[in-house]
């Protein structure tokens, strides 16, 4: 019988007999008497499919049959049951499932499986094919068939598996599987068999079925093409009762088969829809029969693992040369070509998973890109440490200069830095003035507190260095240090503005004299006004020149000066830095005695 073939590709050359929701409410819940299946395999026969399968293992005896009922009374109640009026035929619904099967010739399923089963039909009849060139590495050690009062002598049968990948989503299944050494093909192969020859290519895991070529892999697999044409889906129901067109199954292939709740699990989709195995097995046929079908060759997946180890390898190349510019044009073009490639590859049927390719090198890119970070911020740290290196050595060889020319000493540039760094400290633990210090802020502050004074370095010695009093217009010219020091800090910032140390040296240098009430110089601020570095640096300075001996006045004791810098509170210093004062001032006393003038 020749197969239909509709002109139009859209018109599916399979159809689906579905044992649906609605046919078992009008006939029962599973399973049906096996008369009812009888007559819905002769109903479909009766209507020329070109081929039909039925996806349904029979494994036991029909207990509804009225010979079983009839043993069953006699077994256990010891009460024979007359059946005088019922004709011979219609006592064994399996003879009749049988006789049913073999006049439609219809293919048998059974289920293989790799788990030894005490249970396992050991045994049975198909047809047997001769496959001289075909390769599987699957092989079952049990199989779940038909009974044999059904399975006898019925020749056309083929396995049902459909296993799902390990995310467990179904895409491919296998064509053939050995058992009792002998391949056994698939349900749907099967049915196709019972019409056709199947025609092997030596050396290549190759064969034709009516005019089509299947290409599967090594192991025998092939990826289906639920994308493709789907078939179509009658319920058993219409069936029964006569409600289908003759040309709906003339020329088809027919399987028979549930998709009802609770017969039949399906399977899910990389889609996430869920498919009856009868699905399946009707879209791989459909897929054969349209030339639809894919395949993923084992030799694409080295392929692509070797180039991927090789291309990596070439971006280790070319990190070792630092032609950066380089891995990201390799690496793009690698992207791009691949996917070309792939799309090139899936019109001709035949996908490759780019994962083999990409997971690697994504994997090997993210890794190197992680090490180049890594080197990168160390070299960047270490630049960076050279550059503080060289910046202390700046600082400090401005502060030498002003130094020089002042009678102050090194050791009054560490005790004052100590000072304001315990200060600032202080109100960072008492998350006071959070919003401004930060420990990299209170860094700064230390690092360039020894540049409150380096505008003295454009005062006139006599000035600077005169052992007595000054004069009112000597003290107006000493004042002009503070505006000396803004400047010379003022060209440096302006071409490094972001700068927080050149931002806060420059606080320090031009507003360290001011006082809290405002009576200070050389801007008046007043209160809040006043940066913050800059009251900490006035506090610390007038402290430490206190306790310090100078041409033009002795040093004070450590009391003392407590007392002059807190009746100072409201005017030179503010009530709150006063409050700090008191509590730290046996920690500014330790670092005095820490860093005395030798």
């Amino acid at each position: 019988m020749e197969l239909y073939k509709d002109s139009k590709k859209s018109m599916s050359s399979v159809v689906i007999i579905d044992i649906d929701d609605a046919s078992l409410k009008k006939f029962g819940q599973w399973p049906w008497p096996r008369i009812v299946n009888a007559k819905l395999i002769g109903q479909v026969s009766l209507l020329h499919p070109s081929a039909l399968g039925v996806n349904i293992i029979f494994s036991e005896k029909d207990r509804t049959s009225p010979i079983n009922i009839q043993h069953f009374y006699e077994e256990f109640f010891n009460y024979k049951i007359e059946m005088p009026t019922l004709p011979i035929g219609l006592k064994d619904n399996d003879l009749i499932l049988r006789e049913s099967l073999k006049n439609s010739n219809s293919t048998l399923s059974i289920y293989l499986s790799q788990e030894e089963a005490k249970h396992s039909c050991q045994e049975f009849y198909f047809k047997s094919y001769k496959f001289l060139h075909i390769k599987s590495s699957i092989y079952a050690n049990s199989a779940l068939c038909n009974h044999p009062n059904i399975q006898v002598n019925l020749q056309n049968i083929g396995f049902v598996n459909a296993e799902v990948d390990g995310d467990g989503l179904f895409r491919r299944m296998p064509l053939f599987i050995h058992y009792q050494n002998r391949l056994v093909p698939s349900f749907a192969l099967a049915t196709l068999l019972s019409i056709d020859t199947l025609t092997e290519e030596r050396g290549r895991n190759k064969f034709s079925i009516l005019g089509h070529h299947i290409y599967m892999d090594r192991d025998s697999y092939v990826l289906l093409n639920f994308n493709s044409t789907l078939p179509q889906r009658i319920s058993a129901i219409d069936i029964l009762e006569n409600r289908v067109d003759k040309k709906m199954i003339q020329g088809k292939v027919v399987l028979i088969g549930s998709s009802a709740t609770g017969i039949n699990r399906g399977e899910l989709l990389s889609n996430h829809k869920k498919v009856s195995n009868t699905m399946i097995h009707a879209t791989l046929i459909e897929n054969i029969l349209n030339d639809d079908l894919y395949i993923q060759p084992f030799i694409y997946k080295e392929v692509n693992l070797y180039l991927s180890f090789f291309l990596s390898l070439l971006m280790v190349f070319f990190l070792y040369k630092r032609w950066y510019l380089l891995i990201f044009i390799l690496f793009s073009l690698s992207m791009t070509l691949s996917i070309i490639w792939v799309t090139l590859l899936y019109f001709n049927h035949i996908y490759i998973s780019i994962g083999y390719l990409w997971f690697p090198l994504l994997t090997f890119f993210f890794s190197m890109s992680i090490s180049f970070i890594l080197l990168n911020i160390k070299e960047q740290k270490r630049s960076r440490q050279a550059l503080l290196r060289s910046h202390s050595a700046t600082v400090d060889s401005m502060t030498l200069l002003a130094t020089i020319h002042d009678d102050e000493t090194g050791a009054h540039i560490l005790r004052t830095k100590n000072y304001v760094k315990l200060l600032a400290d202080y109100f960072y633990k008492k998350k006071m003035y959070s919003h401004i210090l930060t420990p990299a802020y209170i860094n700064a502050i230390y690092e360039a507190a020894p540049l409150h004074d380096i505008g003295k370095i454009g005062i006139p010695d006599a000035i600077l260095k005169k052992p007595g009093k000054l004069t009112k217009s000597e003290f107006e010219v000493m004042k002009t240090h503070a505006l000396l020091g803004k400047n010379v800090i003022k060209n440096t910032l302006i071409f490094y503005d972001k700068n927080d140390f050149l931002k806060v040296a420059y606080n320090i240098a031009f507003y360290h004299h001011e006082k809290w009430d405002g009576s200070g110089y050389p801007s008046g601020l007043k209160e809040n006004e006043i940066p913050l570095e800059a009251q900490f640096m006035t506090l610390a300075d007038v402290y430490d020149a206190l306790i310090s001996k100078r041409r033009y006045k002795k040093a004070f004791g450590f009391k003392e000066a407590e007392n002059i810098i807190i009746e100072s509170e409201g005017t030179t210093y503010s009530p709150e830095l006063i409050k700090v004062f008191i509590e730290l001032k046996d920690d500014f006393k330790a670092i005095a005695l820490k860093y005395q003038d030798e």
